[in-house]
């Protein structure tokens, strides 16, 4: 996993997707910061854009969900 992906931003940047899926992990901290921007009243068309690409990689299988 790559240090660019931990505590940089509490939400998902365009960054932190592309190291997502290049890791192919979605980790408990990745998880976190998807939780905490769907709990923000404040999150935008963009950030939900992001969420749904990480949860289609997820459910196509390709990323790994670490535990």
């Amino acid at each position: 996993m790559s240090t660019t992906q931990t505590q940089d931003s509490p939400f998902l940047t365009e960054e932190i997707v592309d190291q997502i899926f290049a890791d192919g992990e979605l980790t408990r901290a990745d998880r976190q910061r998807i939780k905490s921007m769907l709990l923000d009243e404040s999150i935008d068309e963009h950030q939900l854009i992001l969420i749904e690409r990480v949860m289609a990689g997820v459910v196509q299988g390709v990323l790994d969900v670490l535990y």
